[in-house]
């Protein structure tokens, strides 16, 4: 009889140790809970993406800083431009800002030389009149720079 009653003992807690629980359903989300779909972004978004914010830069986490490639200054070099700017990027460091004045009628001239920043997405401007100063404009793609002051965009001609 003991050893009835403890095999049914130790049978009953085998089969309650051994009973799984019944996993909760995944809540079934219904048309009216669900997220609406992201409308498209538009794409002078893209093109500047501080555009509607009230940041000052944007920096590109995904991409490395220096990904081992050095600078082709001869793949670079153009003439890249926007309504009334014109700028001539030369293989040899040497630069021409052509900016038209609309207040006096006339195309106003820099010369000088540029450089890019370490950080390789930035061009510098170096005016050869030092009472002009420098320009800075980051570079977006190989055929679009955008002004950092101002943010005008530049496209490869």
């Amino acid at each position: 009889m003991k050893h009835a009653l403890f095999a049914t003992a130790a049978l009953a807690l085998l089969l309650a140790g051994c009973n799984r629980q019944a996993e909760p359903e995944a809540p079934v989300a219904d048309a009216a809970t669900q997220a609406p779909a992201q409308a498209p972004i538009p794409p002078d978004a893209v093109a500047d993406p501080t555009a509607g914010t009230d940041a000052i830069a944007v920096i590109d986490h995904g991409s490395p800083v220096d990904d081992g490639v050095a600078f082709d200054t001869k793949a670079f070099a153009g003439t890249f431009g926007a309504d009334g700017t014109s700028l001539a990027i030369g293989a040899d460091g040497s630069y021409t800002l052509t900016v038209h004045a609309e207040s006096a009628d006339a195309d106003l001239t820099s010369s000088g030389t540029w450089t890019v920043q370490a950080d390789g997405r930035e061009l510098l401007l170096d005016p050869g009149d030092k009472s002009e100063p420098d320009r800075l404009y980051r570079i977006v793609s190989n055929d679009r720079l955008r002004a950092v002051e101002g943010g005008q965009f530049l496209d490869r001609s």
